[in-house]
């Protein structure tokens, strides 16, 4: 949207403190609107793809990827494996923050270690990693072990200012999980294309064009505004009405009538995760339910419940044929896949009976499974579904459904029998569900810090480890496709589709749509 803005004779303070020149000005206006706002603007505080989105407007990491999701340099410029576990970086010259300091070797090693803290929910990206300065553009990052996707997790390590952070004491990542109020919940210092101009949580936020940014950019967007919508109806009505100019998550049921309206395109692509459930798997009485026992760790309930789900009629009827079945965690386009597991499991509710009578509960039993109702297209109604098919083998399921606000706090403490969850690899590599999600959980090693479920099994982490150090590629991916095979044939989770990924957006709005569902904001263009 084109607008005449006056800058007033003074000019305008940003929330970095930069003061920005005066004078009339024409700006172009992109309005996102999503189902979820970002959880804080601390680019180590939250690892869920909204909040990734929306800062990587702001700050940006050592490497990136282009459009053909290769990775591609962004703050280095260069990068070269010295040994091993060394990997040496140049960094790109005369890049500054939007406070106008200068980008340096130094905040390169501040942000890695910042990220390893105990509030960081990216420890696993760098967990083991130090970093040494040759000078003030170039330094030398090490490894604990030789680790071929290195540069793949730089990815997803946003470069923060160590004098910024110092100045605001901002030393470490904002603690969501105590609800801590830091100073980067609200402000933000990158050297992004956008600056940060406002924020009003669950409201709305205001970004800016940086005239001095280093880098190119497809369209000439002066100003970013994201607006979450929690309700679908209401984001939807937006769109039609001119309201906002791009949904980045439109509802399954609304995807055929705005195909229709000649104001509106649509994009698709196969995203790039899976929708599961999970069980706590370690509680010997499990928290939320009505049995002094813990279900879920006899893998024949599993199997129950495995058999109870008709994955095609939540496909048809729930997600309207915007999803594919599956019975694995890991979606296609990721090393490790096996298409052989993805086989059909064939909706068998009679045997899921007589699999719970020989568990020892021929009458079911009740308990709580949570969700969350505004982080994945349909959740509640996907998991209101789920209810149905488990109550029809004899199971009492109680839905929890809640705001992702309060949902991913709660999971984080593990405080649940039972829950949902979408996941998909950030670097495209199977290793990274493995290593956080079913490895015993070790925050300084990073291992197992999504691993819900309380996983412990000593004999897995050892072929988790196996697999992760294996240098050869062909080894490592038979070993990791004999690991995917263990924990599908075991029922570790109850996998139900992989989604399809759909943007909405008006005539005059162009974008690519990243399977990983990252609003690349360098490629968005407006007519």
């Amino acid at each position: 949207m084109l607008k005449p803005t006056w800058r007033g004779l003074a000019g305008i303070i940003l929330s970095t403190g930069l003061l920005v020149s005066s004078g009339p000005a024409w700006t172009k206006t992109l309005r996102i609107g999503a189902q979820a706002d970002a959880g804080t603007m601390d680019p180590q505080a939250q690892n869920i793809q909204t909040t990734i989105t929306l800062l990587s407007m702001i700050y940006e990491p050592l490497i990136t990827r282009d459009k053909a999701l290769n990775k591609a340099p962004a703050l280095a410029e260069s990068w070269t494996q010295t040994n091993p576990t060394t990997w040496r970086f140049k960094l790109r010259p005369g890049v500054k923050f939007h406070d106008g300091s200068a980008l340096s070797s130094a905040d390169v090693a501040f942000t890695i270690l910042r990220a390893q803290g105990a509030t960081s929910q990216f420890a696993s990206y760098v967990a083991g990693l130090t970093v040494t300065p040759v000078d003030d553009l170039t330094f030398d990052i090490v490894s604990p072990r030789p680790d071929q996707l290195l540069p793949d997790k730089l990815l997803y390590v946003p470069i923060m200012s160590k004098l910024w952070s110092e100045k605001n004491n901002a030393l470490t990542p904002q603690n969501l999980k105590d609800k801590q109020e830091s100073y980067t919940a609200l402000n933000a210092n990158g050297t992004g294309p956008y600056r940060l101009a406002s924020r009003a949580p669950d409201s709305k936020t205001v970004l800016q064009r940086v005239p001095q940014y280093w880098g190119p950019l497809d369209g000439d967007i002066t100003e970013v505004v994201w607006t979450p919508i929690a309700s679908d109806p209401t984001r939807v009505a937006a769109l039609l009405s001119g309201e906002l100019d791009i949904v980045i998550d439109v509802p399954a049921q609304d995807v055929a009538r705005l195909q229709q309206n000649a104001d509106l395109k649509i994009a698709k692509v196969d995203e790039f995760r899976t929708i599961f459930f999970g069980f706590d798997l370690k509680s010997d009485k499990l928290k939320y339910a009505d049995t002094d026992r813990n279900p879920f760790k006899d893998v024949r309930v599993r199997q129950a419940i495995n058999l109870a789900v008709d994955r095609d009629a939540v496909v048809r009827t729930v997600m309207r044929g915007l999803a594919s079945p599956t019975t694995q965690i890991l979606a296609p386009g990721n090393v490790g896949y096996d298409p052989a597991l993805d086989r059909t499991v064939t909706t068998n509710r009679e045997r899921a009976r007589q699999l719970l009578a020989e568990a020892g509960y021929p009458n079911g039993f009740g308990f709580t499974f949570d969700c969350p109702n505004d982080r994945y297209v349909n959740d509640e109604q996907v998991c209101k579904t789920m209810a149905t098919m488990m109550s029809q083998i004899g199971l009492k399921p109680t839905l929890n459904a809640m705001p992702r606000a309060r949902y991913f706090p709660k999971i984080w403490d593990r405080d649940t029998s039972m829950y949902m969850m979408g996941f998909n690899s950030p670097y495209f590599d199977g290793m990274y569900s493995l290593e956080t999600m079913l490895m015993t959980r070790d925050d300084k090693k990073g291992e197992g810090i999504y691993n819900y479920s309380n996983v412990a099994d000593p004999a897995l982490d050892k072929e988790i480890a196996a697999a992760r150090d294996e240098m050869d590629p062909r080894k490592r991916e038979a070993m990791m496709k004999a690991l995917y095979k263990k924990i599908t044939d075991d029922v570790f989770f109850v996998s139900l589709y992989n989604q399809v990924l759909v943007y909405a957006m008006r005539k005059n709005v162009s974008t690519p749509v990243r399977p990983d569902n990252w609003l690349e904001i360098r490629w968005v263009t407006m007519n």
